[in-house]
């Protein structure tokens, strides 16, 4: 109730509308938990001091439960599929009329899915105070199935309507289908443009048919953002970055709303200097496939404390095709030239070491294979992620180096209760030399320990580590699993609690 004494902090007056108030909420109290007869009275009594106090008796009467139920009126569809439907009001559970309503909408879900959109379902309840027990008999008309006639965009201010319709599932002629609806609503949010996706309907030219409307609240995509933070692989770093998710070259007044992702980034601290130069057009040519580039410097100082026994600068860039193979798989293709310098290796250190240093040309190509079946791209609760990749270095490309490197990975989102995810993820990579080539490039070894493979292990110092000075040299072969329970505590804070095994190996015959 939201009248109180009064104290300290409260003035306690006492407001009629919001004792009556009151009293509703108790009697929604006591019904959300199955009390359905409960009864709420009051008596006031005034004080010559200009107090009132309030007396409140309850009747709580009994709980009830869920008796019998029974449904009559499906056609198309048997009693035990409709049935499958129903998740509150269960025989033996608790009875609530939230819980009622809740259980209708889901059974018109159900219908709605299948393309039954005109659907109604009428509730019929019986209670019985002797026994305490609630039937419900509900009563489905199913009438027509529903098609979709015209797809209606509104709301977009910047993004081009042809940007919202590729991204959409379900198509014109088609029967309404939940599951396309709901996966078209995904991959809308997945663009991250849009704050809010929802849908209407419209009558159609026929009784049959029902235009779509797709409504959508744009988010700002372009942003100039600049800070400056500290970890444990990065220490001291501060950095500026431009981006343009929904970027459009050919939009000369605004350059906005083609769906396209430009960022440039700088990254500045006593370890790590970053440059980049980032641009992808997600469907080339109106078809669905990605073409993207990268241009970059980036310069890793020596730094033993997080795993750098030398100085380390990559120029370069990359060319990235991505072709959308099924609805949940992709396939990518990516060229990468790049110049490694690598310095500073200590005087005392091994042979083996010091072999690193001095420039070298990467020229390889990569092969990857992702099936992504997650509901958020950036903040996942359910699904599953398994990627594959294949490169090859030096050969045919040219270059200087000559290797393999083969990358898995499995990753299971399963939603526990409420909003709380428990991940299950498993990494594993083979890198080896061929041709002349005698052993894989320290800079394209595999690496552990650390906050992004094994927590509580100091950066990058799982694994091989240089005899002398002690600094880590990566292997050929890694496997990390983690299992990761997280619990939201505000919006964009979570807690966790986590187990991380693995290692890596010196070569791949020891694994």
């Amino acid at each position: 109730i939201k009248t109180k004494k009064k104290w300290l902090l409260n003035a306690g007056l006492y407001k009629e509308d919001v004792f009556t108030d009151d009293l509703e909420r108790i009697k929604a109290f006591y019904l959300s938990h199955g009390y359905l007869d409960a009864r709420v009275d009051y008596r006031l009594d005034y004080d010559p001091q200009g107090y009132i106090h309030l007396r409140l008796t309850v009747e709580e009467g009994r709980p009830y439960s869920v008796g019998a139920i029974t449904i009559t009126g499906p056609e198309q569809f048997s009693v035990d599929e409709v049935r499958a439907s129903l998740k509150k009001c269960l025989e033996g559970e608790t009875f609530t009329y939230d819980a009622l309503k809740e259980d209708v909408a889901n059974i018109q879900s159900f219908y709605f899915g299948k393309g039954y959109i005109f659907v109604q379902v009428k509730d019929v309840t019986s209670l019985d105070a002797a026994t305490g027990r609630v039937d419900i008999a509900y009563d489905i008309i199913e009438n027509q199935i529903a098609y979709v006639e015209r797809i209606d965009i509104r709301g977009n201010l910047k993004t081009q309507d042809k940007v919202i319709r590729r991204e959409m599932r379900i198509k014109p002629g088609e029967r309404f289908d939940g599951d396309k609806l709901k996966r078209s609503k995904e991959r809308l949010y997945n663009l991250g443009y849009f704050e809010e996706v929802n849908y209407d309907t419209e009558p159609g030219s026929e009784p049959n048919h029902e235009n779509l409307v797709v409504e959508v609240k744009e988010a700002k995509t372009g942003s100039l953002s600049f800070g400056g933070g500290y970890s444990s692989i990065d220490q001291f770093v501060g950095f500026v970055e431009v981006e343009q998710k929904n970027f459009d070259w050919r939009n000369w007044k605004t350059f906005t709303g083609g769906g396209q992702d430009l960022k440039v980034r700088a990254e500045m601290g006593p370890v790590r200097q970053n440059m980049e130069l980032s641009f992808t057009e997600p469907w080339m040519f109106d078809k669905p496939v990605s073409f993207g580039f990268d241009l970059y410097r980036r310069i890793h100082d020596k730094e033993t404390d997080v795993g750098y026994g030398y100085n380390e600068e990559r120029t370069g860039g990359d060319l990235r095709l991505v072709k959308q193979l099924t609805e949940y798989i992709k396939g990518g293709i990516t060229y990468r030239l790049e110049n490694v310098d690598i310095a500073d290796v200590d005087s005392d250190a091994t042979q083996a070491l010091k072999d690193e240093e001095g420039q070298n040309i990467i020229s390889s190509m990569e092969f990857s294979v992702t099936r992504d079946t997650t509901d958020n791209v950036f903040n996942p609760t359910r699904g599953l992620v398994l990627s594959n990749s294949f490169e090859v270095a030096g050969g045919m490309l040219g270059g200087d180096k000559d290797f393999t490197k083969f990358f898995a990975l499995a990753s299971q989102y399963i939603p526990v209760f409420g909003k709380t995810v428990l991940q299950l993820q498993a990494r594993y990579g083979v890198a080896q030399p061929f041709s002349d080539q005698r052993e894989v490039p320290i800079y394209e070894r595999f690496y552990a320990g650390g906050a992004n493979t094994i927590r509580g292990y100091e950066e990058r110092m799982v694994g091989p580590v240089d005899p002398v000075t002690k600094d880590p040299i990566g292997g050929e072969v890694m496997f990390v699993a983690n299992a990761e329970y997280t619990v939201p505590l505000v919006e964009f804070i979570k807690g966790a609690v986590f187990v991380d095994i693995g290692n890596v190996w010196d070569q791949a015959s020891d694994f």
